[in-house]
Formats: C-alpha cells, sequence, structure tokens
C-alpha cells in the first residue's frame, strides 16, 4: 500500500513507497508485515508527539520501522531516548534496521539491545529503569508476550502506556485477555473496550487507536493482588 497521510521522515517515505528492502546477499524482503503499517505507525507518533515521554521502550525491531517513527517523534519533541530490543537484527533482519535508523539521523535517541526480552527486561528492572510508553511487538506467543508485559509491568510508572501490536493473532489476543483481567493496576484504553476514553485522555486530536493495537494505561503504583489472585479471561 502507498504511503501518503503523513511524511514522517524520508527514510519511512521511501520504505512504504518501494515496500521492499534488499539484504546483502541480493534476497527482497517485505517491510510489512514485519514491519507495522502506516496508521499504526502514525498513531504510535502522534501518541509520543502528546504524551512526550522522557523513556521509551520497544520490544522487535526488524526493518526498524516502528522505530522511526517513535525515535522520529522524540526527535521533534525534542528530548527523549528510546530502547529497543530485538536478539535477531542481525541475524535474521541483516542489520536493516539499525541502518534504517542510522540513515534517518535519530541514532543518538535509540540505545538497541541485541538480546532476547526475557533477559534483557529483568536487567533493567534490577537497575531501576523507569519508562513512560512501552510498544510489545516481538516474539508473538502467549508466553512470551505475557513475560514481556510482566517485567514492563516493572518498569512503567503510574500513568504510562503499555501498547500491544497485532492483537489479531490469537497469542497475543489472550495475553492482553489475561493482563486486562488479572492486572488491575492497569486499565484498558482501547476505544472498543472503553469508547471515548482515548480522546478524553488526549483531546480531539488524537484519534482511537487503530485496529489491531491495544493500549494499557498504569492506574496504581503496584501489583497489590493477593499471592492467589485469579480472575478467568
Amino acid at each position: 500500500m502507498a504511503y501518503t497521510p503523513l511524511v514522517v521522515n524520508r527514510v519511512l517515505e521511501r520504505l512504504y513507497r518501494e515496500r521492499e528492502v534488499v539484504h546483502r546477499d541480493g534476497r527482497r524482503k517485505p517491510v510489512t508485515p514485519p514491519g507495522i503499517t502506516a496508521p499504526r505507525g502514525e498513531y504510535l507518533f502522534q501518541l509520543v508527539r502528546a504524551r512526550r515521554p522522557a523513556l521509551t521502550l520497544e520490544t522487535g525491531f526488524a526493518y526498524g520501522v516502528s522505530t522511526l517513527f517513535i525515535a522520529e517523534a522524540l526527535r521533534q519533541n525534542g528530548t527523549g531516548r528510546h530502547i529497543v530490543i530485538d536478539p535477531f537484527e542481525r541475524t535474521r533482519f541483516d542489520g536493516l534496521g539499525l541502518r534504517h535508523v542510522e540513515e534517518a539521523g535519530l541514532a543518538p535517541y535509540v540505545t538497541f539491545y541485541e538480546e532476547p526480552s526475557q533477559f534483557c527486561l529483568p536487567r533493567l528492572v534490577q537497575e531501576g529503569v523507569r519508562i513512560d510508553l512501552a510498544f510489545v511487538d516481538g516474539q508473538h506467543l502467549f508466553d512470551y508476550v505475557v513475560t514481556d508485559c510482566l517485567f514492563l509491568g516493572e518498569l512503567l510508572g503510574k500513568g504510562s502506556l503499555l501498547v500491544l501490536d497485532d492483537t489479531n493473532l490469537p497469542g497475543i489476543a489472550r495475553a492482553c485477555d489475561f493482563f486486562a483481567a488479572n492486572r488491575p493496576d492497569f486499565e484498558e484504553l482501547t476505544e472498543r473496550a472503553r469508547p471515548g476514553v482515548l480522546r478524553s485522555l488526549f483531546g480531539t486530536a488524537l484519534p482511537p487507536a487503530p485496529p489491531l493495537l491495544r493500549v494499557f494505561r498504569r492506574v496504581g503504583e503496584e501489583d497489590a493482588r493477593d499471592w492467589n489472585h485469579f480472575v478467568p479471561f
């Protein structure tokens, strides 16, 4: 699909226009998927512009499409830093995500960890890192998504946002359902769950989240559940 609604930067414009990337061995691969579609990327861009987070984090990198949206928003905000985690960036995606970030002049805003998120996130917790917005788009298996959300729950402060992509996939959809039902310190802000809540939170300038994204906001200071708490989902 042609990319016309919002030209965030020249690298994104080219990627959506050409619709493929070329690996060093000559293989041609589509940009989307694995890259995020333009409407979802634009939503992330607008979210970061509106919220002006100091620190954002993303699991999953691939060709760097969603990172380009987030980091460009941070650049236009004039402040902020983005952490991105992906163990397959060089082995599966030929380092093209890193190259695209560099080409767009966004490398100063991006810190990249080439390791599995289930190892990286606990270390960030131990280091006392606090993030304002997290985007989950790494492994799409139920247990990996739940694990990402578990540790991100330790990194996100009250009022911070958690955004999950590809929620049409069963593993991710059920992980979101578990989180919505079993984490009272988070509330779901997706328009289908609470009509009008995103507009009331950000004002009329920010539209509801596009399909396939689900958004949660941290509303509690901590996870205060009892030791045997469980809500069927």
